[in-house]
């Protein structure tokens, strides 16, 4: 694609050569400056919506870095001042003389349709920008590099930066945030308090949370065999029930051992007989309803072992790609593979913190709640007192500090273990929020049916 303009080409013509070959229009780039030198008001407009970059023409970036300079300073911009100032700082041949500045200011027509001409300037630059972008990307991929996902995400966060880069919208006054928290307070006035981000589907829990938001980490630690997967199943199904994207990355189980565990759940049929085949004609009718019913729900797995932070952020982002509302959930952290090429000396916590913070910045970067399953430390078992706390996260490190929300599964493993006073029933699993940055902490108490892995809470008091 090859646009050079007729107009201006009288003078600055040391830079013509410069600007063939590559999408410009000089000629809508002279008439924003012209407008520019014209009124005030426009210098302020143009100076959100464009950039020194969004000109192609040296002299006319030059120009335009002048006069942002001169607003900057509370000079006057007019023709006489500009001139005067790109003399001062030896730039006034460089684009032209006077005679080119004099020749934009007589361009009183400029005014008129200045606003159409910005938006050329910036398609032009954008696909500028594209084809940079394209050319980075080429050279990477031969470069040969040793982690082709770390590639593919780079590659991905290069093309959307370039569609993405909106200025003036990456910042707000104080107002339009208390505008924003105001909106929140009446929704959730008007729906009684109850919660106002994806919900959990545990009415004490809701409470307790006010919903899962978008931007969030929460993490989801418990021993072994205490159910945190189920849970976080159970937590995906009423997401997406209620209207939710779910993107599941499971790097512990098959895609079908998680929809079998979806379809037992729904259908609340027996695990064991669903997978021995032991399964009655009314069973069959609830697991062909269920099955119905979850066909419905936009959930969304992703089984491959071993994969990396880098490459979970990247399919992240397709995953949810036009999906107004939606959750992520990893199972679990200390499966995640660590980036390819980088040397932690064998430290594992060092690793995990890492992870655990690129997992924290996706859940920003795409504005949903990312829900992070995480091992605890064995010398839990050993201690007196088996309550679960945050620092028995394995390899901690900041996973505790990066969550917004930590949330602990306890369990009594045996009937004498339930006897004593701070041990749960028997049969009961402890939710224990032992952070939360946006409310209270405190406990829920859920009954697990282990049959079809269904959580279900039997007291809708928690304590705080």
């Amino acid at each position: 694609m090859e646009i050079v303009s007729n107009s201006w080409s009288q003078t600055g013509s040391t830079d013509l050569g410069a600007i063939k070959g590559l999408p410009n229009n000089t000629e809508a780039e002279g008439n924003v400056l012209a407008a520019m030198m014209l009124s005030g008001e426009v210098v302020e407009e143009a100076l959100v919506e464009l950039l020194p970059d969004d000109f192609y023409r040296p002299s006319h970036k030059t120009i335009f870095t002048a006069m942002s300079g001169m607003y900057e300073s509370s000079m006057p911009i007019d023709s006489i001042s500009l001139i005067d100032y790109l003399r001062s700082i030896d730039k006034l041949e460089a684009v032209g003389g006077e005679a080119y500045i004099l020749e934009l200011m007589g361009n009183t027509l400029a005014l008129a349709h200045w606003q159409h001409h910005a938006e050329i300037v910036r398609r032009d630059a954008m696909l500028r920008e594209i084809i940079g972008a394209t050319n980075q990307i080429s050279a990477l991929a031969y470069d040969s590099p040793l982690d082709t996902k770390e590639v593919i995400e780079r590659a991905e966060s290069m093309l959307l930066s370039v569609t993405e880069r909106e200025v003036k919208s990456s910042y707000k006054g104080l107002s339009d945030f208390m505008t924003e928290a105001y909106q929140e307070a009446e929704e959730v006035a008007r729906a009684g308090g109850d919660v106002h981000g994806a919900p959990t589907g545990y009415p004490s829990l809701d409470r307790m949370l006010m919903g899962l938001r978008e931007g969030q980490l929460v993490v989801l630690g418990a021993r072994p065999a205490v159910g945190k997967t189920s849970f976080a199943l159970n937590l995906a199904l009423n997401a997406a029930a209620d209207g939710y994207t779910v993107g599941f990355f499971s790097l512990e189980m098959s895609g079908k051992e998680i929809a079998q565990r979806f379809i037992c759940a729904q259908a609340m049929v027996n695990m064991s007989n669903f997978r021995t085949g032991r399964i009655s004609p009314e069973e069959w009718a609830n697991i062909n309803e269920a099955i119905a019913e979850l066909g419905r729900l936009d959930i969304l797995i992703d089984d491959t072992p071993g994969t990396t932070v880098t490459e979970i952020r990247a399919k992240a982002r397709r995953m949810l790609h036009n999906k107004e509302r939606a959750v992520i959930i990893l199972d679990y952290l200390q499966l995640v593979n660590p980036p390819a090429g980088k040397n932690y000396n064998g430290n594992r916590a060092v690793e995990v913190s890492e992870m655990s913070r690129g997992l924290k910045i996706m859940a920003k970067e795409l504005g949903v709640p990312v829900i992070m399953l995480s091992q605890l430390n064995r010398s839990l078992e050993g201690r007196t007192g088996k309550r679960p706390q945050m620092s028995d996260l394995r390899e901690s490190g900041s996973i505790e500090q990066d969550a917004d929300i930590v949330m602990l599964l306890d369990r009594s493993s045996t009937e004498a273990e339930a006897e004593r006073e701070d041990r749960p029933d028997f049969g009961i699993t402890r939710v224990i929020v032992a952070k939360n940055r946006s409310g209270p902490i405190g406990d829920v108490d859920l009954m697990f049916l282990p049959a079809s892995t269904k959580f279900y809470e039997i007291d809708e008091h928690a304590v705080e």
